[in-house]
């Protein structure tokens, strides 16, 4: 019976030494290397040991991403699949060299081997494959970077493309090892691939010189890893596992509460200079391989502003090895072009959070006072008034007072606070929604299940945060949290996307309280209210297309709940970004409070993708897409293309 022979006629036990002495080198020297790397960004290899290991319950969904390729295959094919296919050609072949040691290991103990018959010529046929697999797919990976040698910077690209060259050599040696096998053999009645590509025979020596440098290059290869942009592999896996904040949640840089009680004011606060950003921070930042996916997906870049995620996160991580200030080779516009609508977190390969570091120039920008005027309106109007329209806050709801719902302080048991918000309370086309979304409470015979703040209610933070003012944050979380303890409040309800992400994902680090308070947005509760057949609604002729708020279904990842309701009353359109894959209104980010020179408005670009889809209504879950898309609709179709909130949507077909 034919078994795998390994090394033919060569020395078995000399050349397992060298095999095995190259590979602990190459395990040697790779730990070496990596703690280098480690050093010069101010990480301990056992800090980075830690975060790998510590956290390896979160693996799964890392893994998962892996072997799916999501992000790679979501826009650009060729290069995802040449990606793709690279991947698994380097597993299946490391799961194969560890398969022929089991094998040698196993005809050393047994004086048998595994690999005889038809699991020897099952594995060699499989080996052949991924050895071409890994040759095209190499070829493929160069192929792009050279299509790519305009932007991509000249000494990656000459390491990268060396070490796709040396994929290819192994590829090629692989196969040719193989096709000396059985030719060696005289194996006939099995057509492999290489034995019909590598027909010819060489001669033992000949195998000698592929069988050593074989091994060696990938040795060396594996070795050399922590020096080469092939590092990006790991780097993924540290930032996947170094952060477990949903997107939507910013970093908290200091405690306000620990700030007041000890008197200690003195905190660095944003990053003015490269040297600001530390650790495992300065790592991330190295993962980036100028796939130019984030700036792909950018609204801001596509409407003409000057950010280009890409070039922000190159500059920071070229700037780092000059430690120098960041406003040298960036912008501040360019820190204020982002609307924070995670587009750019999404659609990285390698895990990077883009919106971390320009929140953190935003915040240095505030301490430093450089704001704008309307930046500071707002920062003005949060700290006289509490909310961000710059009117005083006593009759905030007082327009509520007929609605028919009661206010927390006029009721014993509070079971849902409806947070009104803002906008909710003081835009007009925002408190229809409000009042729409208490028409559908009423119809369920619910609405003493709900009540509000009233002049208690207070912004929730989220513009301040966003645009930089932490302090002012924290100071309205705290306020807002003592408020929800007063009136024992366990579920929150809101029209907002961006108060809904704020409660849910970044109060409870204010305060741990908050991880008992349900917060929910006002489309899930219609979905509950029409599954649960408390409200009934008419399906209407209207074609409606759906606008998903950035902050509710990337961020969040509800989607379901608005095509659950509108499914009910009318025909969905969707349009080209839909769903956890949508494109931004313009409003985020504190964009909403200033302006930053564009070619086109953000706003304006999405109307025209929903008003492509042929709709004649778009639906929209947030008073701030809301107004931004009026906006849009009256400029770019006189009004024609109605911009309508799904609680106007759902109590139009009420029956």
């Amino acid at each position: 019976m034919l078994c795998y022979p390994e090394y033919l006629d060569l020395p078995r036990i000399y050349m397992m030494f060298a095999v095995y002495l190259s590979a602990s080198l190459s395990v040697l020297f790779f730990f070496l290397l990596l703690e280098l790397r480690l050093k010069r960004n101010g990480i301990s290899l056992k800090e980075f040991l830690v975060l790998i290991f510590k956290k390896y319950r979160n693996w799964g969904s890392y893994i998962s991403d892996v072997l799916t390729h999501r992000k790679f295959l979501r826009d650009r094919k060729t290069g995802g699949i040449s990606h793709f296919f690279m991947v698994y050609a380097l597993l299946l072949s490391f799961i194969g060299t560890m398969l022929v040691a089991y094998n040698q290991y196993y005809d050393i103990i047994t004086g048998s081997q595994v690999f005889c018959g038809i699991f020897f010529e099952s594995y060699s046929f499989v080996m052949d494959v991924v050895m071409w697999i890994l040759f095209f797919s190499s070829l493929g990976g160069l192929v792009a970077l050279y299509l790519r040698r305009k932007i991509v910077p000249k000494k990656d690209m000459f390491f990268n493309s060396l070490y796709l060259l040396g994929f290819v050599y192994l590829a090629l040696t692989g196969a040719l090892l193989e096709s000396f096998r059985i030719n060696y053999l005289g194996i006939k009645s099995y057509y492999f691939f290489n034995s019909i590509l590598f027909g010819f025979k060489i001669s033992y020596f000949e195998y000698l010189l592929a069988y050593i440098s074989h091994f060696e290059l990938a040795f060396f290869l594996i070795a050399i890893i922590p020096e080469t942009s092939v590092f990006h592999s790991l780097l993924s896996l540290t930032n996947y596992l170094k952060d477990e904040r949903p997107s939507g949640e910013l970093r908290k840089p200091f405690d306000l509460k620990e700030i007041m009680e000890k008197g200690a004011f003195d905190v660095q606060v944003g990053i003015n200079k490269t040297s600001d950003i530390k650790g495992f921070d300065r790592l991330e930042l190295e993962a980036c391989m100028h796939c130019y996916r984030c700036q792909d997906v950018c609204p801001a870049y596509a409407a003409g502003r000057p950010l280009s995620p890409t070039e922000l996160i190159t500059g920071l991580k070229e700037g780092i090895k000059r430690e120098e200030a960041i406003w040298d080779f960036i912008q501040e516009d360019t820190i204020w072009s982002c609307t924070t609508c995670g587009a750019c977190i999404e659609a990285c390969p390698v895990y990077i959070r883009h919106t971390d570091y320009i929140v953190d120039s935003r915040r240095a920008l505030v301490m430093d006072m450089k704001l704008d005027e309307k930046k500071n309106a707002l920062l003005l109007s949060l700290s006289s008034q509490e909310n961000t329209i710059g009117v005083p806050n006593q009759d905030r709801n007082s327009w509520l007072s007929g609605e028919g719902i009661k206010k927390a302080s006029e009721v014993n048991d509070v079971k849902n606070l409806l947070w009104v918000g803002c906008m909710g309370s003081f835009d007009p086309e925002a408190r229809d929604i409000v009042k729409n979304f208490i028409e559908i409470i009423k119809k369920a015979e619910l609405q003493e299940d709900y009540a509000y703040l009233g002049e208690e209610e207070t912004c929730c933070g989220d513009p301040a945060r966003r645009i930089g003012e932490e302090s002012k944050f924290q100071d309205l979380a705290i306020k807002n949290i003592e408020l929800f303890k007063k009136y024992n409040i366990k579920n929150i309800v809101t029209i907002c996307p961006h108060g809904y992400n704020t409660f849910k994902n970044e109060y409870a680090k204010i305060d741990p309280w908050m991880k008992n308070v349900n917060v929910r947005h006002y489309s899930e509760v219609i979905q509950e209210l029409l599954e649960k057949e408390k409200i009934k609604v008419r399906m209407s002729e209207e074609v409606l297309t759906i606008h998903d708020p950035c902050y509710l279904s990337r961020h969040n990842g509800v989607v379901e709940p608005q095509r659950f309701i509108l499914k009910k009353v009318g025909k969905i359109k969707e349009p080209q970004h839909s769903g956890k894959n949508t494109f931004c209104c313009g409003a985020g980010g504190s964009n909403y409070w200033y302006e930053v020179k564009e070619n086109e408005k953000i706003s304006h670009i999405r109307f025209k993708e929903l008003r492509n889809t042929g709709a004649s209504s778009v639906v929209v879950l947030c008073p701030f897409c809301n107004a931004m898309l009026n906006d849009a609709s009256t400029v770019l179709s006189d009004g024609k293309i109605k911009v309508k909130d799904i609680a106007e949507a759902v109590r139009d077909n009420l029956v």
